[in-house]
């Protein structure tokens, strides 16, 4: 029996869950070689990554090779490694609660910023549409649909309200991100058919949700359709962008870049056009996610809290 093409499910420490059409899943371990191999990051694979792998004389599989990724998606909180989260992505599924617990903007700024950089495509999800008015709900999608980017909106006690989303994802890899209790294991149990994560966990006192998922994971659906799971984030940490990159993954600030006349310039300097549309004419509220994001690199060791979409204001403990 040969080498056989899989795809990275699930990682238990030095052990693999791994997936192919053929075979479905299995466990793996890595071979000596690959273990040894030098990498700047915190494990040598990560969910979504394809590997060949081998059976070997016993009921476990080998992994003898990785294959190289078409994208990847990672986060920086402090000076240290990157923590790549996931690989070879074909979207990214922003959640975003309406309530109970409240996704705030610059969170979902944070992930927009980072899939910007990836070349990944977003998808924004505003969840919980049922706890808040029609208008509200509207006023969310316009907000962020007339900057470019795809939305919608579901109610995770609703399957025909879930039913569009599937037509978005399937056939597609999709990783799922967002807060702790914005529902994704929720929307991963519909989608499923079935229970695969527990949910429910929102703290009653402080309407914030608790960990369910603790490793991302992969779950493999009908029509070549992969949906990884992430654990919640209170923030998406971004140090492993430039300030260029940064402003750049601002839409709205993109097209002012590509009018401007010093084409190989971008030293933001007073009488760059993109900071004059922050200082003159920005929304309030992006102008605050991005200050906030510059003034993480800038000061990556602080502990921020975000006010509410209304106010969007940064605030320090």
């Amino acid at each position: 029996m040969g080498k056989e093409l899989f795809t990275i499910a699930r990682i238990f420490g030095a052990y693999y869950e791994i997936y192919s059409e053929g075979t479905t899943y299995a466990l793996a371990v890595l071979k000596g070689k690959l273990r040894l191999k030098n990498s700047n990051e915190r494990h040598p694979f990560v969910v979504g990554d394809l590997v060949l792998a081998e059976k070997s004389s016993g009921e476990e599989w080998v992994i003898s090779e990785k294959m190289e990724r078409k994208n990847f998606l990672s986060r920086k909180s402090d000076r240290g490694d990157s923590h790549v989260l996931c690989a070879n992505l074909d979207q990214v599924a922003i959640l975003a609660s309406c309530k109970d617990p409240e996704t705030k903007p610059g969170f979902i700024d944070r992930l927009l910023a980072a899939s910007y950089q990836t070349e990944i495509p977003p998808l924004i999800i505003f969840t919980k549409k049922d706890l808040v008015s029609p208008e509200e709900i509207e006023d969310r999608e316009v907000y962020y649909r007339e900057l470019g980017y795809e939305v919608m909106s579901v109610s995770l006690l609703s399957e025909e309200s879930i039913q569009p989303l599937w037509e978005r994802i399937r056939g597609k890899r999709t990783f799922l991100c967002g807060n702790s209790g914005v529902g994704k294991s929720t929307l991963m149990n519909h989608l499923h058919k079935k229970t695969v994560q527990r949910t429910n966990l929102v703290s009653g006192s402080t309407k914030k949700g608790k960990h369910t998922t603790t490793n991302s994971f992969a779950l493999f659906l009908e029509e070549n359709t992969v949906l990884i799971d992430s654990p919640g984030v209170k923030e998406w940490g971004i140090l492993h962008l430039t300030p260029v990159e940064l402003w750049e993954s601002f839409p709205e600030l993109r097209k002012i870049k590509e009018t401007c006349k010093e084409i190989y310039c971008c030293e933001l300097g007073s009488e760059c056009p993109m900071r004059k549309h922050v200082n003159e004419t920005m929304d309030e509220t992006r102008k605050k996610s991005l200050e906030s994001m510059i003034e993480s690199l800038e000061n990556p060791y602080r502990v921020t809290r975000r006010d509410h979409w209304s106010k969007a204001v940064t605030k320090r403990y």
